[in-house]
């Protein structure tokens, strides 16, 4: 999520104190928040993602029942879902991680770390998909960053809230290079298609460039169109091992990892 100044900050989002806000990402703005008492918890501050417009009750409905199901799969690499509420708009309210995303984090990273995040957010994954679900929006900007590894968050929940919408209506450019072009081509997410999220993830925060170089900001259609008319090509800045996992997970289908989980262990022996 990219970093965004205070003078639009809000006091309170629903029933939750606003600190600050920490960024705006694809359909919505993220704050620091402390937790309202009806909550009962023992931290102090959480992340609270308020998505862009106005919702239904059968918006909020269906974005209820898509974070229960994430909730209730059981990894210690998915971020904790607290809270939901329709307010206007949909939010709800998750765990804070105080080191920020490997989009932006509060430190500059030692290489290791990155490996270990992007491999924790592999497990996350393949926990999802063993349960049935894919996370779609997988991006630098949801594997957040911890002490020992990372986490994955903010479940793409545009494609719940808004059915019936093509992916050329929700992707915004800044996501597009982390999509399988099956997707785009109007294939539904899968196992597969999260291996190229990941992939794509990993060239990111590795090398500080898009497989597709720098895409036009704010206009997703020209930025699918040009995904659609080229090959991903690797930057530089990645050793040999590195850029071997990436290219694994950017193979045709067929050639790609078949898991996640496959891409996370490579990623640790890499970590060391």
């Amino acid at each position: 999520m990219d970093v965004s100044t205070r003078s639009s900050t809000p006091a309170h989002v629903a029933d939750y104190p606003v600190v600050r806000l920490l960024g705006e990402g694809n359909n919505g703005r993220y704050y620091l928040a402390r937790p309202p008492a009806r909550l009962g918890l023992a931290d102090e501050f959480v992340t609270v993602k308020v998505f862009t417009g106005t919702h239904s009750e059968q918006a909020y409905e269906r974005g209820v029942r898509e974070l229960r199901a994430f909730a209730q799969v059981s990894s210690p690499y998915l971020v904790r879902v607290y809270d939901a509420v329709l307010e206007d708009s949909f939010l709800y309210a998750m765990e804070w991680c105080p080191l920020g995303s490997l989009a932006a984090p509060a430190r500059p990273l030692a290489r290791p770390e990155v490996l270990r995040a992007v491999a924790d957010a592999g497990l996350a994954l393949h926990a999802l998909h063993e349960a049935g679900l894919t996370h779609g929006d997988v991006t630098p900007a949801n594997v957040l960053v911890t002490e020992t590894g990372g986490k994955l968050s903010d479940l793409g929940l545009s494609r719940v809230l808004a059915p019936g919408v093509t992916m050329t209506g929700m992707a915004g450019a800044a996501s597009v290079e982390y999509v399988d072009p099956a997707i785009l081509q109007g294939q539904r997410p899968s196992r597969a298609s999260e291996v190229f999220a990941l992939g794509a993830t990993l060239h990111r925060a590795l090398t500080g460039v898009g497989l597709y170089g720098e895409l036009p900001a704010n206009e997703p259609l020209l930025a699918i169109r040009r995904v659609l008319a080229a090959e991903p090509v690797l930057g530089p800045g990645m050793t040999a091992d590195e850029a071997a996992v990436v290219q694994a997970c950017l193979a045709p289908l067929g050639q790609r990892l078949g898991t996640t989980a496959e891409v996370s262990e490579m990623l640790r022996r890499l970590a060391g």
